[in-house]
């Protein structure tokens, strides 16, 4: 592939917000800024990334557009949004921003806790509504939480990434509350839930491999159930039982949903999203896009 058809990845805090032609971060594990305190370098607008980082953002005033995997979102005041590392992302500035930015790494949450952050919050999932609206009580909780991790980052306290980390998970569960509010969505931590929910981060993590070049192939059933030390049938059984899907839908839909966007949103022709995902023969990843889709590939890359 050529230069133009790549989409740009970067690797941690650093060479992402070096990118973006802002601030120079303390650590790759941390960073928080006001959108209002940006160089006039910042860029306004950005070509399509992925970077090795979680982002979230608050906007008090401004207006954006941001394109977060195969989703569009128009940004405004009061929006509260989440980005993960699997996730393709571009945004376009339209009005001045102001409120709060910060980014941090998986291995800053696991210096602290072993949770599985994506299982955890479910707005940091591939396909999940990845933004919320907040009211004015809600925005003024929030914006107590992102001032004190402000004043821990920019001061002198020895143990500050600790304090942050706190505050940090402060604003995630109350975000994780707002979210299941606005969709909705309920509760639960039985076993099978649970399992389900790892095979689910499981993928996500594989996905970001491939995404970064780093997989050799698309891991099938088994091979997740060897990482979850259970019996393909048995995670079969679990997962159908939970989500209505089979392991092997749910792998085929993740598949399609990574060659939609990369088909979609980028000048990657159909041979080199076929070998960008894995596949060693275009012509097999043509016939198993038309099987899921019912379109053929390039169809769907010019298709309006």
């Amino acid at each position: 592939m050529d230069e133009k058809t790549q989409i740009a990845y970067f690797q941690d805090i650093t060479t992402f917000l070096k990118a973006l032609k802002t601030f120079t971060p303390q650590s790759n594990l941390f960073h928080i800024h006001r959108h209002e305190d940006v160089p006039e370098t910042h860029s306004e607008e950005t070509q399509l990334f992925r970077t090795n980082t979680f982002s979230v953002s608050l906007l008090t005033d401004g207006e954006a557009v941001y394109k977060i995997g195969m989703r569009e979102y128009l940004m405004k005041p009061g929006s509260f949004y989440f980005m993960s590392p699997q996730q393709l992302r571009y945004y376009k500035k339209i009005k001045p921003w102001k409120g709060y930015v910060f980014v941090f790494s998986e291995e800053f949450i696991h210096k602290f806790s072993p949770i599985p952050i994506y299982t955890e919050y479910p707005f940091f999932g591939l396909d999940a509504n990845v933004q919320l609206n907040l009211d004015e009580n809600q925005l003024k909780q929030l914006l107590a939480l992102l001032d004190k991790m402000q004043e821990y980052y920019t001061g002198t306290e020895p143990e500050k990434l600790k304090f942050i980390f706190h505050y940090l998970t402060l604003v995630l569960l109350n975000a994780k509350k707002w979210h299941a509010e606005q969709n909705l969505l309920e509760t639960n931590t039985s076993r099978s839930i649970a399992l389900s929910k790892t095979f689910g981060y499981l993928l996500e993590r594989h996905f970001f491999e491939i995404a970064t070049q780093n997989a050799e192939k698309i891991l099938a059933v088994s091979d997740f159930a060897e990482k979850l030390n259970v019996s393909p049938n048995y995670l079969s059984d679990t997962v159908k039982k939970e989500t209505g899907k089979t392991p092997t839908q749910i792998i085929k839909e993740r598949t399609i949903l990574e060659a939609k966007s990369l088909l979609r949103n980028t000048e990657l022709t159909v041979s080199e999203v076929a070998y960008f995902l894995t596949f060693d023969d275009p012509s097999y990843f043509a016939k198993y896009f038309k099987s899921a889709t019912g379109i053929s590939p390039s169809d769907f890359k010019t298709a309006k």
